[in-house]
């Protein structure tokens, strides 16, 4: 697999980083490290863009621009923390045009399940970054996405130029041919507002630093009792990677780090949204996951494959689930787990053809690791 692994990360990224900068052959976890500095591996799940797609598109339809800054500014500090936490380059440690090459470092690796092309053109005077992608995930379908391409990408900008002022704006949204192609545009928020009339900002970025210690002790890799890895559905070619998509079926799937799920849930303090949110997951659970088998031990190792850590599920019409080594941030105690929790009500109604119901698990943090107990209750 190692073809298929040089083409996630990308040739060019790989003669900058070290090897096994990708880990997909530990069952339970997935996890990189893009900067030589940090012994850090941080912890990633595999998700399913159809969560995405789905959640961004009734948010907005439903809340309008209210939605859209929430999503933007959630995406924004993702960004920053994803780069913040993998200590890229910036641009104190590499001015002037040395930066241009850590800008598409960056880029490249995000290009390994996110997109087919990336194109970066970066004036570092300026502060300005120009990209052109092609079938990027969550816009080729919807033809827009404000929480991975304009923001996540402006938090990335902003950490290695340091400078919370910088924002993107995602446009000339397109299809040619099948095939999806959009620009953004990273700079200054007076640069962006010369140009574009939809601007959005987010610049409290000061309190998103991991403890570097915590993150690695409580995400460190460990033995768990199933022994498929991401890298053995990948080696069956159940997960199928070509032109910077790796898909499951007709599902597309890509790396998310997991603060990326925690930064989007804490964002939205609104019940309605919240309940939104968790209802989306459990359809994407059901029709995805809970098609993969009708077997719960084939679900659960699934899931441990994808990065959920050792996953158990038991019972009857009280349904006890346990999610060992679950990936932790330090935002654990922020959120009430609605991703994770709908796909699971949504696996329970595929697998049971019965509706269940959860609440916020019980977390257990005393073992050195983040345990989540989970009581799905059939309706």
């Amino acid at each position: 697999m190692e073809d298929l692994k040089d083409s996630v990360v990308g040739l060019y990224v790989r003669q900058y980083i070290m090897p096994r900068a990708l880990i997909f052959d530990t069952p339970g976890f997935v996890d990189f490290r893009i900067s030589g500095k940090t012994p850090i591996f941080a912890r990633q799940i595999l998700m399913p863009e159809s969560f995405f797609i789905n959640i961004e598109s009734k948010l907005i339809e439903k809340y309008g621009d209210e939605a859209k800054k929430q999503i933007y500014s959630a995406g924004k500090k993702f960004g920053y923390s994803f780069a913040q936490l993998g200590h890229f380059e910036n641009i104190k440690e590499h001015p002037g045009d040395e930066l241009k090459k850590w800008v598409t470092i960056a880029s490249k690796f995000v290009e390994g399940t996110y997109a087919t092309q990336i194109i970066n053109e970066t004036d570092v005077n300026n502060k300005v970054v120009e990209y052109n992608l092609t079938n990027f995930a969550v816009a080729n379908k919807i033809g827009y996405d404000y929480f991975f391409i304009p923001a996540g990408a402006a938090g990335i900008i902003a950490w290695l130029f340091q400078d919370f002022d910088i924002e993107g704006v995602l446009f000339n949204s397109r299809y040619d041919d099948g095939v999806h192609l959009c620009n953004v545009t990273c700079a200054p928020k007076n640069f962006l507002q010369k140009k574009h009339n939809e601007v959005f900002s987010e610049t409290n970025l000061g309190n998103l630093e991991q403890n570097a210690f915590q993150y690695q002790s409580f995400n460190k890799e460990t033995p768990i009792k199933y022994q498929k890895s991401l890298q053995t559905y990948l080696n069956a070619k159940i997960f199928k990677y070509k032109d910077g998509i790796m898909s499951y079926k007709n599902e597309r799937f890509f790396l998310l780090e997991v603060s990326g799920m925690y930064l989007f849930e804490k964002e939205f303090i609104n019940e309605n949204i919240k309940n939104l949110i968790k209802e989306c997951a459990k359809n994407v659970g059901a029709d995805i996951f809970g098609n993969f088998s009708k077997n719960l031990g084939e679900i659960v190792e699934f899931l441990s494959a994808l990065g959920w850590g050792e996953v158990t599920i038991s019972g009857g019409k009280k349904v006890k689930v346990i999610i060992d080594y679950f990936p932790w941030t330090k935002y654990y105690k922020d959120i009430d787990f609605l991703i994770i929790r709908g796909f699971l009500e949504g696996i329970l109604q595929s697998v049971f053809k019965k509706e269940y119901s959860s609440e916020k698990p019980t977390i257990d943090i005393n073992r050195g690791r983040l345990i989540l107990l989970i009581e799905c209750n059939e309706r």
